[in-house]
């Protein structure tokens, strides 16, 4: 299953800010469930990767201490009608992307 994204920017003075929603359950591998006893597995974004016009403008280490269902707010330089792309991969190696035409 693909890592679902929701997307939304626009673009001031050559400027986007790109807001993102990122459903992922985020889990650390140190939370333990109370009914076994065991660990839940570790299942966690590790790679954001944000390119304009498909060149890379941010490259981002994530880590299990990122919260369940992530919000990101970023500013990179972008005019309206540039494609703003965001991937993402987990330590499962689960993917998503979605990209977005800014105003």
């Amino acid at each position: 299953m693909a890592i679902n994204i929701r997307m939304r920017g626009a673009s001031k003075n050559g400027v986007a800010e790109i807001k993102a929603l990122i459903k992922h359950p985020m889990e650390s591998g140190f939370r333990m469930n109370k009914a076994t006893g065991k660990p839940y597995p570790a299942k966690y974004i590790d790679m954001v990767e944000i390119s304009v016009n498909g060149t890379k403008a941010i490259d981002a280490q994530w880590s299990g201490a990122v919260s369940e269902n992530p919000y990101m707010a970023i500013q990179v330089k972008a005019n309206a009608g540039d494609e703003i792309k965001v991937t993402l991969k987990d330590n499962t190696g689960e993917t998503g992307e979605d990209s977005i035409k800014l105003k």
